[in-house]
């Protein structure tokens, strides 16, 4: 299925800041990510769908918009 990347801070200037990605699921996408650009593996990654991080392997469905994100802290 054809989805919606997004991504900030210093993922961005790894992967760009957006882009179209065919995945089945969260893992999926990681996955392949991983594959296509190895200076992702040192990389911790938080993972929005449709606006909601995500914890767990979840479902994407067509035209789904994932957001992938450096950890953030704030106070």
């Amino acid at each position: 299925m054809m989805i919606k990347v997004l991504t900030f801070g210093k993922i961005s200037e790894l992967l760009g800041p957006e882009f179209s990605a065919n995945a089945t699921d969260t893992d999926n996408l990681i996955a392949s990510l991983m594959e296509k650009h190895k200076t992702l593996n040192n990389q911790t990654v938080l993972i929005a769908v449709n606006n909601a991080i995500v914890q767990h392997n979840t479902p994407l469905k067509e035209h789904d918009i994932v957001a992938l994100m450096p950890p953030y802290s704030g106070g």
